[in-house]
């Protein structure tokens, strides 16, 4: 798509920036699971603060308001994702999705397997990037020069609006999205999932939308109360019933933490 930045801003942005050779591409969208509304190519490296600038100024010329009032940008899902360094992320998801086939051949349980697959379809079509894990908010990256560090290579930047589901992954009956309820407790959505055999009840773990994992302990001896954001994934973990547990858990968090909404 075109870009409505001028060369000249374009150049004069760069002067102040370390000289990089190869292009940095931004794509911008709403959501994470669409092809992106809109495409900027930059002749050098930017800042977080113009890719994020660059795409509130641009992105309402491609997506549609409703009732022609400009969608509010829920800044705790924002998410910068580099998308090109990305083999280490995908070398992690067919690892998962190895170790969660190799638990139905041990298991041998037609309906234990259904719901391993389930898992297996929802972390297999997740886009995934490595996160610049911080704030987006642009109020917040004016003013803290940490927020605001130089980027080059090829990045999309997700602008979602605020969700109204969470997503309960891991160890469950029923892997999916459920209404976000502002008063619902993680054990809410757990009763709603249903926890398989091997499943850890005494944890579970919260990745909130901006890429920030709680791991919350939910058993009546030591149970604390956390916060579910909309957009959150609730995983629980597999417990030790099989060869290769742990590094399944620690995998599944790692991609749960780099994917956007």
């Amino acid at each position: 798509m075109r870009s409505y930045i001028t060369p000249l801003a374009l150049l004069v942005g760069s002067l102040f920036l370390p000289a990089v050779e190869a292009n940095t591409q931004l794509a911008v969208s709403t959501t994470a699971s669409n092809t992106p509304q809109l495409h900027i190519t930059y002749p050098s490296a930017i800042r977080v603060g113009q890719a994020v600038q660059d795409g509130l100024t641009q992105l309402p010329l491609y997506n549609q308001p409703t009732k022609n009032e400009a969608v509010a940008i829920y800044w705790l899902g924002a998410a910068l994702l580099d998308i090109k360094n990305t083999a280490a992320l995908e070398a992690t998801r067919q690892q998962v999705l190895q170790q969660l086939a190799t638990m139905g051949e041990q298991i041998d349980n037609g309906n234990y397997i259904a719901k391993l697959s389930k898992l297996a379809q929802f972390l297999r079509t997740i886009k995934l990037g490595q996160r610049v894990n911080q704030p987006l908010d642009l109020d917040l990256v004016r003013i803290t020069d940490a927020y605001n560090p130089v980027i080059d290579g090829d990045f999309l930047l997700v602008l979602p609006p605020r969700p109204t589901t969470v997503t309960v992954v891991g160890a469950v009956a029923q892997t999916g999205e459920q209404p976000w309820q502002s008063r619902a407790s993680s054990k809410d959505y757990l009763k709603h999932a249903g926890l398989l055999n091997n499943a850890e009840n005494s944890f579970v773990w919260i990745i909130q939308p901006d890429g920030n994992a709680i791991r919350q302990p939910i058993a009546y001896w030591n149970h604390q109360a956390q916060d579910i954001a909309p957009g959150a994934v609730l995983f629980v973990e597999f417990s030790a019933l099989f060869d290769g547990y742990s590094t399944l858990n620690n995998n599944i968090i790692e991609l749960l933490k780099n994917r956007a909404l």
